[in-house]
């Protein structure tokens, strides 16, 4: 499957990982900060991999690239719909961190043309893992 990352801070390693694991082939990553692109490629040693594009504009690597079949959008809250939309509007299934939209009119619309376009929507809520949710559960099982 081909994949994308746009947004490549922080959370954007897990992501990184996760197609690593998952056999991805990583055909893109986008920020608007080239260095961030850089320093997540350099952590697993992908730095030099000429078969990964580099955009500071992800609707310029999605049109640059239309056999993308999976995005991971990992940028701040506030633009997530406007890049899923664009995403699912180009028939692109995406997993999008959390939160999905800021505000319900955005995420049914996410939701309403991603079944539209038959594409595939996952929001990532994932903090099994985190010590502070690790310590509650602790807490309410003792």
């Amino acid at each position: 499957m081909t994949y994308a990352l746009i947004g490549c801070g922080r959370i954007a390693v897990n992501h990184i990982k996760a197609a690593l694991n998952n056999k991805l082939n990583i055909v893109a990553v986008c920020d608007v900060l080239p260095e961030k692109m850089e320093a997540l490629l350099a952590k697993y040693d992908l730095q030099n991999d000429a078969s990964i594009a580099r955009y500071t504009d992800y609707e310029q690597m999605l049109s640059e690239h239309p056999e993308i079949q999976l995005a991971s959008i990992a940028t701040e809250s506030g633009i997530h719909a406007e890049i899923a939309l664009c995403c699912i509007d180009r028939g692109v299934n995406v997993i999008i961190e959390k939160p999905m939209a800021m505000d319900m009119d955005d995420a049914n619309e996410i939701i309403r043309r991603s079944e539209a376009k038959h594409v595939k929507v996952a929001a990532c809520h994932q903090n099994r893992f985190n010590v502070a949710g690790q310590e509650v559960r602790h807490a309410l099982e003792a």
